[in-house]
């Protein structure tokens, strides 16, 4: 996995959150890009280390997407969300395919996603 690739990601799926009201096509590539990013997160072995903070900022454009649910769902609209996940067959762990149906937010909380970081973090000594 490429660190940059992902990094490169995380600024594109940030560009996307920032603007949650862009068209329909912009919604779905902000969930195919945050598709890619959670299968490079997948994808990483124990010898692969991410920085910290790029999990956080993951974490937190996670909880802004969540946020601002309600203009996405507008940009996009329900039934071409629906249609579109149906299409991509997506798990309910790519929860950002289901703003439509979920209740609470899907994101771990701070210290889950700071938990995790330090998980893969190197190890320094």
């Amino acid at each position: 996995m490429s660190g940059a690739a992902l990094e490169r990601l995380v600024r594109k799926y940030y560009g996307y959150v920032a603007d949650p009201e862009g068209s329909g096509v912009e919604v779905l590539d902000l969930f195919f890009v945050r598709d890619k990013i959670q299968a490079m997160l997948d994808q990483l072995t124990p010898d692969e280390a991410v920085p910290a903070a790029l999990y956080t900022r993951v974490y937190e454009l996670d909880a802004w997407l969540w946020q601002e649910r309600m203009s996405v769902l507008r940009a996009l609209g329900e039934p071409e969300l629906q249609h579109a996940r149906r299409g991509q067959r997506s798990p309910r762990s790519h929860w950002w395919w289901y703003l439509d149906e979920l209740k609470a937010p899907a994101s771990p909380t701070r210290e889950q996603a700071e938990r995790l970081a330090n998980a893969f973090a190197p190890v320094r000594g």
